[in-house]
């Protein structure tokens, strides 16, 4: 191994470790503590239950029962249709000293998506997007994607701040975010689509968000472009009933394999372009 692959390693290994005490340091915070405790009143859905929703209800985006509405201080809109998902039916053992759950079998129950309800204002993301200039990463960044044969373009992506169709080979990133932001996402998009399977996605939504942000983390960060106070609270929203130190570590080999692609990939055509000029 020469001098410049150590020297690369050395700063992705600094960068891997400023991503572990950034998330641990805002898992501490009380007003992310607050946001995990509002989280937690929310279910989480097996894949059976996600695809019921999905072919049900594709614009979902925040699903609980009627009850859990009413906790929350708000109800659900009158005339509204229940989306149908299966609950579990179990029974209370009580000759047992622990009084045990058995389950008996799955009934279908209804749950409804926050857009179904009114009321209260629900507990806020407490993140906000990046500023500033890219130093013209989004454009390197774009270039590596068409050569790995995905399309790119700049839309008006909704409420996201991009997405990835690995059906079309596209991602798209929306068109009102600064430049940083703009380039943040877009390493974000490519590490989805150099990593994740859209049927992986489904039963891993949680894990792969945080592979993707934490690959965006570190390619931002080896072209001295921090992201941190983004990234670090959209890994721990993404993770908000799991462990997210756990995750992290355990998919740190795959983080910083596919963020290390993407970097060869662009130092690879600056080298190109050195020599061209």
């Amino acid at each position: 191994m020469n001098a410049t692959t150590d020297q690369a390693a050395d700063k992705k290994a600094i960068a891997f470790d400023k991503l572990t005490a950034g998330l641990e340091a805002l898992l501490t915070d009380g007003k992310w503590l607050e946001y995990f405790k509002f989280q937690a009143r929310f279910h989480s859905y097996s894949f059976k239950n996600c695809m019921l929703i999905q072919v049900q209800f594709p614009e979902a985006s925040k699903i609980a029962g009627f009850n859990v509405w009413k906790k929350l201080g708000r109800c659900v809109k009158k005339g509204e249709k229940g989306i149908y998902i299966f609950a579990p039916m179990t029974y209370k053992n009580k000759e047992t000293e622990t009084e045990t759950k058995t389950l008996t079998g799955f009934k279908l129950v209804p749950v409804f998506d926050i857009s179904q309800t009114e009321g209260e204002d629900l507990a806020q993301l407490p993140i906000s997007s990046l500023n500033g200039d890219d130093q013209g990463l989004f454009d390197s960044l774009a270039s590596f994607a068409r050569s790995e044969g995905w399309s790119v373009s700049l839309e008006d992506t909704g409420a996201a701040g991009g997405y990835c169709r690995p059906s079309q080979k596209k991602i798209a990133i929306h068109s009102d975010n600064d430049p940083r932001h703009q380039a943040k996402t877009l390493a974000h998009e490519i590490g989805h689509a150099l990593l994740h399977s859209p049927e992986e996605y489904r039963e891993h939504r949680a894990d792969f968000e945080l592979e993707a942000e934490s690959i965006a983390f570190l390619v931002l960060a080896h072209f001295g472009l921090d992201c941190g106070d983004y990234s670090f609270a959209y890994i721990a929203h993404w993770q908000s009933d799991k462990n997210a130190l756990e995750t992290l570590t355990k998919c740190g080999s795959r983080i910083q394999k596919t963020a290390r692609q993407i970097i060869d990939g662009l130092e690879a055509q600056t080298s190109q372009a050195q020599k061209a000029a």
